[in-house]
């Protein structure tokens, strides 16, 4: 009887699992990213850095250099794409905890090393270069001066409402860490501050973390179903400069007199859009600094993948 109950119990849990994964509705995106180089553009860089929120973000692109960013040296068992995909707080807290080696460069290409395809039910995977369509566009623009890729990666996901979608991490390029924080400021500032250190002159003061790369690239993209396919843009282009700022000096207690201090600045420049689009269609999302080529492409589905097991029958 309780073996029977159980079977039961069975077969009823893979029946709701087939119906979900049946529901699910999987698309393969491509995106394209790059600068325009020398651009001088009427839109002032904002002065106050905003980053985006990456914590709760499918990361596609750690797993891929698990051996310099996973804490390995340290005797952490690092995350696999799959973990990052189901998981990322865990594997973000992870690698907040722990003392890290990151590379001091991504590659503006992000390819897994053979053809992938997503599973009922499961996270969503990164392709392969076979399995990118985008070769043709990537060339035309390169050809075109003062475009410099910053990246191209493609993956299959499961679209979901807005309050359940996870958004995809996307950064690559340089890490600035060694010379700026995430909130721009240059580290040797840090001897401005000491002088007068009541001051905040690089605006929302951030919790330093020297492990924590500060990419050339970094942020989300989130693409979610709500009858349309909607997507959501929330990524920084870090740019070097200078900041320039005044300060009120009163050594007297009489007399106040403003004074300038210059320091080097990592600014922020900002990709934040929210656009309906149509699958199968190429989008381009521009910006006077950047461009971004889109993709989302109707698939065949991953319940049409899995081989149905034949049945034997024994006499």
């Amino acid at each position: 009887m309780l073996r029977q109950t159980l079977l039961m119990l069975l077969g009823f849990i893979s029946i709701t699992e087939l119906a979900y994964a049946q529901d699910e509705r999987w698309f393969e995106v491509e995106v394209y990213l790059f600068e325009r180089e020398n651009v001088t553009s009427q839109e002032q860089a904002p002065q106050q850095v905003n980053l985006p929120k990456t914590n709760k973000a499918v990361d596609l692109i750690s797993p891929l250099f698990s051996t310099n960013i996973t804490g390995a040296s340290i005797g952490l068992d690092g995350c696999s794409s799959h973990d990052w995909a189901t998981n990322s707080d865990e594997c973000n807290q992870q690698l907040k905890s722990s003392q890290v080696n990151h590379l001091s460069q991504i590659p503006s290409s992000i390819y897994a090393a053979e053809p992938q395809y997503g599973v009922p039910g499961g996270p969503a995977v990164l392709l392969s270069s076979s399995q990118s369509q985008f070769q043709e566009i990537i060339d035309k623009l390169a050809r075109e001066p003062g475009n410099r890729s910053l990246l191209h990666m493609t993956w299959q996901q499961s679209m979901q409402p807005r309050h359940k979608a996870k958004p995809v991490r996307l950064f690559s390029g340089q890490d600035y860490a060694s010379r700026f924080e995430a909130n721009g400021q240059a580290i040797q500032s840090h001897q401005v501050e000491s002088v007068i250190p009541q001051f905040d002159f690089f605006g929302d003061t951030l919790d330093s973390d020297s492990h924590k790369p500060v990419w050339k690239l970094d942020g989300t993209l989130n693409i979610y179903l709500n009858h349309y396919l909607y997507v959501e843009t929330a990524l920084n282009l870090r740019e070097e400069g200078v900041k320039t700022l005044g300060i009120m000096q009163d050594n007297t207690h009489l007399n106040e007199t403003l004074e300038s201090v210059t320091s080097p600045f990592l600014f922020a420049i900002p990709l934040t859009q929210n656009r309906r689009v149509r699958s199968d269609e190429i989008h381009y999302f521009d910006h006077p600094n950047m461009g971004m080529i889109l993709q989302i492409r109707k698939m065949e589905q991953p319940i049409d993948r899995v081989e149905q097991p034949a049945v034997v029958e024994v006499n």
